[in-house]
């Protein structure tokens, strides 16, 4: 069999277009009553998502909104507060108008939505400009448009506008509670995505975003995994060993960066332009390469890591009991850097604690050392 070239590559600087880049759809995104996102929509829920950046969060919610958009009567919408952290309320209102509007005018009129005249009018004349307006917007909208059912996603809510954070929330919470028993509404779903569990904010001594569904993204399965590197085999003509597949699994726990960077590095670095197959002993290979580096990826969780440095050595270390209301331990499972294990507090996976304990402690060495004598440390950035 000869080498084909690949038509497509593993993503690992931005959201996964899968025309272009190697895709899986993450399994099991339920809230706790095992409920599915489509299943939440269609019953007019509010949600939160909490998942660490680059997790595969956006991939998922642009893929979730071309599945809603199967059908006409869906309205998707997403919006985005990644850079809205140091806006004005006046300026913060203004650029979800801009966005909010835009989308809604050209879905409206791809479906050939009869009251679409009437919306346009009406947008033209009601402008954003605190968190009134923006209720206001949509208690007129349920009346003249409660056929059709809008989604609103927002993506990087953890970059609003400090001041309005409140504000915002509060009017959410009014809209979902005030038309929770209407069937026919025009805003019909919420979902917010951030790093910070959503529904647990406290603003001014309440929570009002607790009516919401908390709703945790999974990283890759071992199935995800195998099946993201067969594509690009069959692409090729190059096989992972079903060992090769394992061991980036056990190493990366499935964070959706790091099995993709892993495998470009492999495909790149390691085994490029050949059938020859893709072993343990590659990946080996390619942890040492990837633990060298330097990306945005480490970069940013290193500055978060620093920040709780003691409480994360101390899990390393000393196998600290998971405390889900301990702060130290909430912020650094919020960045992706723990987890829980059992009753345990764990690091996420073997990369970041190799990667992060090297660079906090040269004499981390011994800690591997003791825990087994066969294994040789891998090199610290």
């Amino acid at each position: 069999m000869n080498y084909r070239k690949p038509k497509r590559i593993f993503e690992d600087s931005g959201t996964v277009n899968p025309e272009e880049a190697y895709y899986v759809p993450l399994e099991n995104v339920t809230n706790r009553k095992s409920q599915d996102m489509k299943t939440m929509i269609d019953r007019g829920r509010y949600f939160s998502i909490f998942a660490p950046r680059q997790s595969g969060k956006t991939t998922f919610l642009k893929r979730m909104c071309g599945q809603l958009h199967n059908n006409p009567v869906y309205i998707a919408i997403i919006l985005s507060f990644q850079d809205y952290a140091g806006l004005s309320k006046k300026d913060f209102y203004s650029e979800i108008e801009e966005e909010l509007y835009h989308q809604l005018r050209n879905r409206l009129t791809e479906v050939g939505c009869e009251k679409v005249e009437n919306v346009n009018r009406f947008l033209d004349s009601h402008h954003l400009k605190n968190h009134i307006s923006f209720r206001r917007l949509f208690e007129q909208l349920n009346r003249l448009i409660q056929f059709k059912k809008i989604v609103i996603f927002i993506d990087e809510f953890d970059g609003i506008p400090g001041k309005e954070l409140g504000n915002f929330l509060t009017a959410i919470r009014e809209l979902y509670l005030k038309y929770k028993e209407v069937n026919q509404k025009a805003l019909y779903s919420v979902g917010l995505l951030g790093i910070r569990n959503i529904t647990k904010l406290i603003v001014g001594g309440v929570s009002p975003f607790n009516i919401a569904d908390q709703v945790d993204l999974p990283p890759f399965s071992l199935k995800n995994v195998r099946d993201l590197y067969s594509q690009y085999s069959e692409e090729t003509g190059q096989p992972f060993t079903e060992e090769a597949v394992k061991r980036v699994y056990e190493e990366t726990q499935g964070q959706p960066w790091l099995v993709n960077r892993l495998g470009t590095i492999l495909t790149v670095n390691i085994k490029p332009g050949t059938v020859e197959p893709i072993d343990e002993t590659d990946v080996e290979k390619a942890i040492e390469i990837l633990l060298l580096e330097k990306n945005d990826h480490f970069d940013n969780l290193y500055e978060k890591a620093i920040l709780y440095k003691e409480m994360f050595v101390e899990i390393v270390f000393d196998h600290v009991k998971y405390r889900p209301d301990d702060k130290d331990q909430s912020w650094l499972e919020q960045y992706g850097l723990i987890k829980k294990k059992e009753k345990k507090a764990a690091v996420a996976n073997n990369i970041y604690k190799e990667r992060f304990i090297g660079t906090f402690f040269s004499e981390a060495d011994v800690y591997y050392r003791d825990q087994d004598e066969s294994r040789e440390p891998y090199p610290y950035a």
